[in-house]
């Protein structure tokens, strides 16, 4: 089974390792060139979270899992890598899982072509299990470019609201994890109640995925993150806890003088200082266990123990993580800023 990752779903390790020869015969072809760009971050590892979503999900059926249901995973996963490739060419980074990212190695063009063929490996796959789950790949990345345009559109922007935030962060992430769960199900022939559960589930815990993730960029650290903390604030990217943050009249006024352009190394962490040690991190939390709540519901309806319990225990555990980190980062803010 998977060890004590936050985000490890207790996947037997069997399947795990069908998942990972699926996913790396995926992206293998003719040219070894683009077989080298596209394995890249495949061979740099990862959580394999919204793949082990979708395995969980086919669980439900009681049956083995079959290739159907492991290539419905390929294909969510190829799609999550196929954006990271796109995002590290527009943030212009240079490590991603602790390795070189690809357009740092072989270029912006390099990487962006090469995201795009994850895709299309991505598309073949699902019209390869039917049209029903073709149709849904695409509308899930429709909803992904649309989240991103949104969010470019809205950089730097001091009156972007927590609902364009919320709607942002809905297509960009949640959108993925409730596909990754409902393929599962479909893959799996579950009954219709079921797979809307599971939709239901996927979509709600990805937003308490992303809003964790929002808020750790603000506190964490880079040993913690594997990147530097704040590219948000860099980018003008201003997430729910700035939002929040820029509603509290204790930080509000300073906050404002700083954003609303690039900021360098020095503005960025008095930024981080300012929202981490003012409500916008604990009020990002409520949100977000409003999230997990709704999650957790979703798999409770599910009427099976002990996937009920796992997807659940998931979404307690990052929303569970996600407020004791809240609850630290005040207190050690400050007394740096002291």
């Amino acid at each position: 089974m998977n060890g004590s990752d936050l985000f490890a779903l207790p996947v037997p390790e069997s399947d795990l390792a069908r998942l990972e020869a699926c996913l790396r015969e995926s992206v293998l072809g003719d040219d070894a060139f683009l077989n080298e760009v596209a394995s890249h971050l495949i061979t740099a590892g990862g959580k394999r979270l919204r793949p082990a979503l979708t395995l969980t999900a086919a669980e439900l059926s009681g049956a083995a899992i079959t290739r159907e249901s492991l290539l419905g995973g390929v294909s969510v996963e190829l799609v999550h890598l196929a954006s990271l490739y796109h995002d590290d060419v527009m943030d212009e980074a240079v490590r991603r899982r602790t390795v070189e990212s690809v357009n740092a190695r072989w270029g912006n063009l390099v990487a962006i072509v090469a995201g795009d063929f994850l895709l299309a490996r991505s598309a073949e796959i699902a019209a390869s299990l039917g049209p029903e789950i073709a149709g849904l790949l695409a509308s899930t990345l429709a909803r992904l470019c649309q989240g991103q345009v949104s969010e470019v559109r809205s950089a730097f922007s001091l009156e972007r609201d927590e609902q364009d935030y919320l709607e942002t962060i809905a297509d960009k992430t949640a959108a993925l994890m409730a596909t990754a769960c409902r393929i599962g199900g479909l893959t799996a022939g579950l009954d219709r109640r079921r797979i809307d559960d599971l939709t239901c589930f996927g979509e709600a815990f990805g937003m308490v995925f992303q809003i964790r993730d929002d808020v750790l960029d603000v506190i964490a650290t880079e040993e913690d993150l594997g990147k530097p903390p704040g590219q948000d604030l860099v980018e003008g990217t201003y997430t729910l806890p700035v939002q929040r943050a820029l509603a509290d009249g204790e930080v509000a006024g300073a906050l404002r003088d700083l954003l609303g352009r690039p900021l360098d190394d020095d503005e960025r962490e008095v930024a981080r200082a300012l929202v981490a040690s003012s409500e916008g991190i604990p009020a990002a939390a409520v949100v977000a266990r409003q999230y997990a709540d709704a999650a957790i519901e979703a798999a409770h309806r599910l009427d099976n123990g002990a996937i009920s319990e796992r997807l659940a225990r998931l979404a307690e555990d990052v929303a569970i993580d996600l407020g004791q980190a809240a609850a630290g980062a005040r207190a050690r803010f400050e007394r740096l800023a002291g």
